[in-house]
């Protein structure tokens, strides 16, 4: 089911500490989010604006081939709390291969980083001509000693590590029909 913003949605801190989104008629989004990842207040109460709408329909387009459509609410909504709320990120990209073609990633855009056993999949929330920050989309995956990347968790990378999956899709769709 997709849900349809209105001027009654509502941005909150939740009593475990976690940003709340009201969805009106007794329904509650709550993130994966923390206070100390954030930047907001304990009493923070802030409407869903007009920005944060025009996110939430670009990352459902976005995200149009996967999961559910309640799997891309979720994810949409994530998003647009890490855009919004999320503190200043550093980059850490060490933890991802440098990749021979340079991509200057589009909000929004599904893209991969290459861990060195497998490919992780995450849509952009945030761009920079050098430095991207993502939300990841992949089950939860272990960089490296004790660092995790979870679910919808975020990171920012330099863009000299982002794999375009628009641009690997292309080219596998010539090679099939080459």
């Amino acid at each position: 089911m997709i849900l349809q913003p209105n001027d009654g949605w509502r941005w909150f801190m939740g009593e475990d500490q976690h940003l709340m989104l009201d969805l009106g008629a007794e329904m509650l989004f709550s993130t994966p989010y923390i206070k100390k990842q954030l930047v907001c207040s304990d009493n923070m109460d802030q409407c869903f604006s007009v920005e944060d709408t025009g996110l939430y329909y670009r990352f459902l387009d976005k995200l149009g081939a996967i999961g559910a459509p309640a799997q891309r609410v979720q994810a949409a909504l994530n998003g647009i709390a890490i855009a919004r709320f999320y503190k200043p990120l550093m980059p850490q990209s060490w933890f991802f291969e440098p990749q021979a073609d340079y991509h200057q990633p589009q909000l929004g855009e599904l893209i991969a980083l290459d861990v060195q056993t497998e490919l992780l999949t995450l849509m952009v929330v945030e761009t920079s001509p050098s430095a991207t920050v993502c939300m990841s989309l992949s089950a939860e995956q272990l960089l490296a000693g004790t660092k995790q990347l979870s679910t919808f968790g975020a990171i920012k990378v330099m863009n000299d590590r982002i794999i375009s999956l628009e641009a690997s899709c292309q080219e596998e769709e010539i090679r099939k029909v080459g």
